[in-house]
């Protein structure tokens, strides 16, 4: 009887319910283990998957000679699951069925995602239950917990044992392994709108919506005047048009309506203004000088001499009238002999008019001859601007400029000369003035991201307009840059700077005063920046007596000295601990960070005659071709390092240099200019702004490529603020708290969220060489961004396609590369991809045995393989708990002998959250160490080249900002590592990972090692 019963349980256990066994082997604990061999009673004895091993714990019971009076047991999943059912199968002895049922008899069963917060799925009746049971638990969550407990204050139903012992054979949990799936076979997505992109295994209902959402499946927008977190969130603001605010955030899209501005739209104008946006200012002549209406701009009132509904029309023919007709009012009104019109005064008699005309027709004289000197005045200036001679453009206004330079326009410009000293250079542009820019383009910062989709449309029409309405060209005289003696000065022909905005230099070494730069202003008009070519050998001296003149404290460079074959800048600053003469100035190099895309070289610089130093900090930005484009994110992170260091400088201007001085100068100085004046005001105006650098510098931002990456850039830069905190502060927020535990004012889900949310959108065309290879590929769901990837080489018969792309670490440009498992016809193209790529290290996120593959490729100890033209050779193995460390040697006629490091995980588990944590900083350790003893490039796998790759990238990332800046932001780093593979980071598992990583190396590697 016992076999047959035993049989059946077999088969409960091992029946198919095509959902996924969650617990197997998963880690179990339990309040109390019998006294025994331990490996006979422990609590993993439940999750084994063999029934004949039980967990045991000590006896609970309601007399006193028994101390314990509650039990439990718990298993953790090791990730947030969907679950569907928990199945138990409890001990069974020969005619012991009542006995053992009265002993688990009352028991509850628990869920949780976090280990605190509990969800109870299931209590027991008074009805002895059955020694196999199965329970129907909808819910997501992480842990499973037994527990039952003898209360000797309670009178428990006929059946049940006093004293009970707690042996579970068996815990099975059914549900999907995957994030963000139900159904019977796991393969419907929940709704979108599920927060945690969890739902109900049954039917897909959320359990929760993300803010903005609501019902069962979350796909109706909040109410109208609602929002938020199960939209129970009023909207704050007044919106324009009287329309609702954004169901998810609050925010009014469409703006804010007259009278009102904020984020949100609930705060009224500032004194004196009125109107959309705030932008129209008050009369000043409300009654009593009261403020007029913030919506309307009407006075309740007019002061005197004015009426209208906003007092803005001045009483004609006396000093008071009506307040809506403008009529005088009666014994007011003008003395119509007066010869200056306008001076208006009560009626009055004969003799009082009579002097009253004499004082007229004396200020009347006054005033046409203050007229007269004044337009003598305007000729003489106008005369005088016109000459050739030198200015210090310091003590111009801006209107005696705009008064000027619209004089040099009607008057024709000065032909250009011709430089034979110089490069022709391809951005020289005489491209004819354009008319009608679109200087009124106020761009909301909130909705810059539907105006760019909108730009972006029938292949960028919309950029292609607004950036070519924007008059180009040499606009204004640049005669001092045309003199002959300073044609060597100039890196290439036609880029000159106007004379009135250039840069004058004061004590020269030469005694000349030319220096190709010119002053830029901001939106407010004043000058911050200083445009600049790259400096030649025969400017360097210039170039530092600038720095020096200027009071320049940070020098931004946004090209690198030689692209292609083309010399682009001249190394102008010493080598690290070495120092360079440049007249009367010695700068000293004193320290230098080297970044994957960019520099940071700290200088100081001495004035010998003035026996003064100074500190000037120079941020080489390293990933930008010249005429070409950057990644828009990349920018934004290498702006924010520029803007969060420089925060507190005293320097007078930022000193910004590409090549030329005009494409990537301008594109970078709009950038900075915009976004600032975006957080101030809440929109930003981009063609107004590059026509204002245009006034003071020929051509800035050169190409319509770099217009559009302007407005990616602030659309970056708005959209996903960073989120670096200290070591100190992570370590405060994170220990001990993790699973969506707060970090700030958010929470990692939401964060996690926000991940999602901001990964950059790629077309089909984007992955067009994974989709002509389909067949290549694990899964069509994890293709290679052509752009990133990694081509073979073509020998005849062999395709070129891996699914492999290029990957860089905080440090280091493309040094790392995320691919899928070699499928098994495609195994020499994953050899090719070792050798053509000098692959030193390959990394496998769990045993190589398990990959179907590996059978036909990868060699056991001593063994060879014979793949195609390669020969793998294995070398030895050494092991660790969680590594092993195989040395192989491949061969090839091309390259001869190669030794590879090839590293497995053999307990790596997917979704696995505690276990994984020590493993992956596992790995990177074995990796760092290995990488310091070898050259090459680190190729990390899985099998679609995404999943537990990305939690590896961020990480290693994480790992080496900590090391060298001393604070982290696993955002950020996510975020510009899925712009080369979006797929990284797609469950919340994985980010739950990342963190609990970093937090575990603070913890306790990080600090133990120093």
């Amino acid at each position: 009887m016992k076999v047959v019963y035993w049989i059946c349980c077999f088969v409960t256990v091992s029946m198919v319910i095509a959902y996924d066994d969650l617990s197997k082997q998963k880690i179990a604990t339990q309040s109390t283990t019998a006294t025994g061999p331990y490996d006979l009673y422990k609590a993993g004895n439940a999750v084994d998957r063999d029934i004949t091993t039980c967990m045991r714990t000590n006896p609970i019971g309601t007399s006193p000679q028994i101390p314990e009076k509650t039990v439990w047991w718990k298993v953790d999943l090791g990730g947030v699951y969907n679950i569907y059912s928990v199945n138990i199968v409890f001990k069974s002895y020969n005619d012991e069925k009542s006995r053992q049922q009265g002993r688990f008899a009352g028991f509850s069963l628990y869920v949780s995602k976090d280990g605190q917060a509990e969800f109870l799925c299931y209590k027991d009746g008074p009805e002895l239950p059955p020694l196999n049971i199965t329970i129907t638990c909808n819910r997501s969550g992480r842990y499973i917990k037994f527990f039952n407990e003898r209360n000797p204050k309670e009178t428990y139903p006929m059946g049940y044992e006093l004293t009970a012992f707690t042996e579970l054979c068996e815990v099975i949990v059914y549900g999907c392994y995957k994030d963000g799936v139900f159904g019977n076979n796991c393969n419907s997505p929940c709704p979108g709108n599920c927060k945690t992109n969890s739902c109900l295994i049954l039917d897909g209902s959320c359990f929760e919506c993300k803010p903005g959402w609501t019902g069962a499946t979350c796909n109706k927008e909040c109410d109208y005047g609602s929002y938020g977190v199960d939209c129970k969130q009023n909207c704050p603001g007044q919106c324009k048009n009287n329309v609702t605010c954004d169901h998810l955030t609050g925010l009014c899209d469409g703006g804010c309506a007259a009278g009102w501005n904020g984020s949100y739209c609930n705060t009224t104008c500032a004194v004196g203004w009125f109107g959309p946006y705030c932008k129209n200012q008050c009369s000043g002549h409300c009654a009593g000088s009261a403020v007029c209406n913030h919506v309307d701009g009407r006075c309740d009132g007019c002061a005197a001499g004015w009426y209208g509904s906003h007092c803005n029309t001045e009483c004609d023919e006396c000093l008071e009238c009506n307040q809506q007709t403008g009529k005088c009012k009666e014994g007011y009104t003008t003395d119509k002999d007066n010869t200056t019109k306008g001076i208006i005064q009560p009626n009055m008699d004969s003799s009082e008019s009579s002097s009253g005309s004499l004082v007229g027709g004396i200020v009347g004289a006054i005033i046409t001859i203050l007229i007269g000197v004044a337009i003598v005045l305007v000729l003489w200036f106008r005369r005088r601007s016109s000459a050739d001679s030198k200015r210090d453009t310091h003590t111009n206004s801006t209107k005696e400029m705009k008064i000027t330079m619209e004089s040099h326009i009607k008057n024709g410009k000065t032909r250009n000369a011709k430089n034979e000293n110089v490069n022709k250079s391809s951005d020289n542009h005489k491209n004819p003035k354009k008319s009608n820019p679109r200087i009124n383009a106020n761009v909301s910062v909130r909705n810059i991201n539907v105006h760019i989709a909108e730009m972006s449309a029938d292949d960028n029409a919309g950029f292609k307009d607004e950036y070519n309405s924007i008059e180009r060209g040499e606009l204004y005289p640049c005669s001092e840059a045309k003199k002959p003696e300073n044609n060597a000065k100039n890196r290439y022909t036609g880029m000159y700077p106007y004379d009135h905005s250039r840069v004058i230099l004061k004590n020269s070494q030469d005694g000349n005063d030319y220096i190709n730069a010119n002053y830029i202003e901001n939106t407010k008009g004043k000058r911050c920046y200083i445009a600049t070519q790259g400096p030649k050998t025969k400017t360097i001296t210039d170039f530092w007596t600038m720095v020096w003149q200027a009071e320049v404290s940070t020098i931004v460079c946004l090209t690198n000295l030689k692209e292609g074959n083309k010399n682009k800048c001249v190394q102008y600053w010493p080598n690290i601990n070495d120092k360079l003469q440049a007249g009367d100035i010695t700068v000293r190099h004193e320290g230098e960070k080297t970044y994957a895309e960019h520099s940071v070289r700290r200088f100081k610089i001495y004035h010998n005659t003035k026996t003064q130093n100074r500190d000037v900090m120079m941020y080489h930005y390293t990933a930008w071709a010249d005429r070409g484009v950057t990644d828009p994110l990349s920018l934004v992170v290498f702006h924010r390092q520029v803007m969060r260091a420089t925060a507190q400088s005293t320097g007078k201007y930022t000193l910004v240099h590409c090549s030329a001085g005009i494409g990537r100068t301008g594109t970078y100085i709009a950038l900075d200019v915009l976004y600032r004046e975006g957080e101030r005001i809440g929109e930003v105006n981009v063609p107004m702004y590059v026509k204002t650098m245009r006034k003071d510098r020929i051509n800035m931002v050169q190409t319509e490529d770099q217009y559009k990456v302007l407005y990616l850039a602030l659309m970056e830069a708005f959209s996903g603020p960073p989120k670096t905190m200290t070591t100190e502060m992570f370590i405060s927020q994170h220990q001990g708290h993790n699973n969506g535990a707060s970090i700030g004012d958010m929470t990692l889900s939401t964060e996690f969220e926000e991940l999602l949310a901001l990964r950059k959108e790629y077309t089909q065309e984007d992955f067009s060489s994974g989709r002509k290879n389909i067949s290549a590929n694990y899964t069509p769901s994890v293709l290679p961004v052509e752009h990133y990837m990694c081509s073979l080489s073509n020998p005849k018969g062999h395709k070129s396609y891996y699914n492999a792309v290029h990957i860089q670490t905080f440090l280091e440009k493309d040094c790392v590369i995320s691919a899928q498992y070699p499928l098994p016809s495609y195994i020499e193209d994953f050899l090719r991809l070792i050798r053509d790529f000098n692959i030193q290290m390959v990394v496998f996120f769990g045993p190589i045995k398990d990959i179907k593959s590996s059978s036909t490729w990868f060699p056991t100890k001593n063994q060879s393989k014979l793949l195609g033209n390669f020969t793998l050779k294995h070398v030895s193995s050494t092991h660790t708990p969680n590594i092993t460390n195989n040395k192989l040697i491949l061969q090839s006629q091309e390259i001869g002998d190669m030794e590879t490091t090839v590293l497995e995980c053999p307990t790596w588990r997917d979704g696995q959250l505690t276990e994984n944590t020590r493993i992956l900083l596992d790995i990177i350790k074995e990796v760092k160490t290995e990488k310091n003893n070898q050259e090459g490039q680190i190729l990390v796998l899985s099998s679609d080249g995404a999943t537990s790759c990305g939690a590896f990238c961020v990480v290693y990332n994480a790992l080496e900002q900590i090391k060298v800046d001393g604070e982290v932001d696993i955002f950020t780093i996510a975020r510009q590592l899925q712009v080369r593979r979006p797929e990284f980071l797609s469950t919340w598992a994985e980010y739950q990972l990342c963190y609990a990583a970093v937090a575990e190396y603070l913890l306790n590697d990080f600090v133990n090692g120093n």
